[in-house]
């Protein structure tokens, strides 16, 4: 009898974790119709005032640029700055988060992020800006399931296409139109790496308020990059003006013999 009491008793036990994993299971979106090229959604965004806005996600954004349309040197400059291993890891690049922990700790504030590109789609997309063990067990959820139904192309065309590159600019295509007065498939290798640059933190790099900081970002960024020297070279010797007419940026080689050498 103690025995069929044990047993009934665990098979309630079951049920009910099942249970309550089913509820929390529900309660996580369906990415997979991000599958879809012409998936559109609608997210809040905050403009230039602060003030929440709907911003669209897809092809009817006249803003949105696929993939193919975006210059290999940006997507390879934001991997580079962003998420070097992304091409090879799941979801999750534990190496870079033990690191950030360690940094942080030294520093004692939050210097310093190991989150991927899938996770931090995951949190544009589908999650609030808080900071909470909740919101980031969401996220590693979330994170596992884009990374199951979408494929690493997808995820960084979406990626570029949502994250903000400056006060109220959305997506690389803003982004382009904004800093350059131009679609970001004509984009330059000076002006891709540049872009790559600014995402940490757009108001930090800002390059109309900080042209000096921008510039440091970008040559950090490009010694990340796997470039010939001679490449390297080139681009590692630019100037970045700001056209105080119609605020715009140029940036542009200034090639200076014998500065080879990569920024450590």
């Amino acid at each position: 009898m103690r025995t069929k009491k044990h047993l009934i008793a665990g098979l309630i036990l079951i049920a009910s974790w099942g249970a309550v994993a089913w509820v929390i299971a529900r309660s996580f979106p369906d990415v997979s119709p991000l599958k879809n090229p012409r998936y559109r959604m609608t997210l809040m965004v905050r403009d230039e005032t602060g003030k929440k806005v709907p911003f669209v996600v897809g092809p009817s954004n006249p803003h949105w640029t696929p993939l193919s349309r975006i210059p290999s040197a940006l997507q390879w400059a934001v991997i580079a700055a962003e998420d070097d291993t992304f091409y090879q890891h799941n979801g999750f690049n534990f190496s870079a988060m033990r690191d950030a922990l360690r940094v942080n700790i030294k520093r004692r504030k939050p210097v310093r992020g190991g989150s991927t590109i899938t996770q931090q789609l995951a949190k544009n997309l589908y999650l609030s800006r808080e900071k909470s063990l909740s919101r980031k067990f969401k996220e590693a959820v979330i994170t596992c399931k884009l990374e199951r139904h979408l494929s690493k192309n997808r995820i960084l065309e979406l990626y570029v296409n949502v994250i903000e590159w400056g006060p109220g600019v959305y997506g690389v295509g803003a982004a382009s139109w904004h800093y350059f007065r131009k679609p970001s498939a004509d984009l330059n290798f000076f002006e891709s790496v540049l872009l790559a640059a600014i995402i940490p933190s757009p108001t930090l790099y800002n390059p109309y308020r900080y042209p000096e900081r921008a510039l440091r970002r970008y040559n950090r960024v490009l010694s990340l990059m796997l470039i010939s020297d001679d490449l390297y070279a080139i681009a590692s010797a630019v100037q970045l003006y700001v056209d105080p007419l119609d605020n715009t940026l140029s940036i542009f080689p200034l090639w200076r013999e014998g500065e080879t050498g990569r920024e450590e």
